[in-house]
């Protein structure tokens, strides 16, 4: 899902802004901060998205796709891509730090939250139900809240930005002491 996507990016591009002083110094794949990002990738976002496509893979695809004629197999690529993402966001923001571009880092992250807001608002009629493909296009749709789906949006939507906010703390501690040193 393309929101998903801006959301994984922007989330990359923020671990580079909380980072930014421990990639300045020893770059982007330097420990603790990488391992960090890895440790979100690996813990959050790949458990997550795995289990939108696999559960509930018609929603996943804001119903676009049929998710019948998508393989099962397609899953795999699918996390992995939504991994990269979040990977690729700390290493551009990590490029834009190394070529003392860092300030330039909140236009991107800017840009991209509001490529975020604006998909959202356009996708909010599917975004905000809850049914098949088939029903989507009969017109059935029901209430985001009223089954699995909308508790699972709110679980998931909960951890995964505590989990972020506990990474960004840490690499924002992490930069404090890059800078005491």
């Amino acid at each position: 899902m393309l929101l998903a996507v801006f959301l994984q990016l922007a989330t990359g591009l923020a671990f580079a802004f909380a980072g930014r002083d421990r990639i300045r110094a020893d770059g982007p794949s330097a420990p603790p901060a990488f391992l960090l990002v890895l440790l979100h990738v690996g813990l959050v976002t790949a458990p997550v998205t795995l289990y939108f496509y696999a559960a509930h893979a018609a929603w996943a695809w804001l119903y676009l796709v049929d998710p019948v004629r998508v393989p099962g197999l397609a899953v795999v690529p699918l996390v992995v891509v939504h991994g990269l993402v979040v990977v690729g966001g700390w290493y551009l923001g990590g490029w834009l730090v190394r070529g003392e571009r860092g300030n330039a880092l909140l236009y991107p992250l800017l840009g991209v939250m509001a490529a975020f807001l604006v998909g959202a608002v356009v996708a909010l009629p599917r975004l905000s139900s809850a049914t098949s493909y088939a029903g989507h296009l009969a017109g059935q749709r029901g209430d985001l809240m009223s089954v699995e789906l909308g508790w699972a949006l709110l679980v998931s939507f909960a951890a995964s930005a505590a989990a972020a906010a506990y990474v960004i703390v840490e690499l924002l501690r992490d930069s404090r002491r890059v800078r005491a040193r």
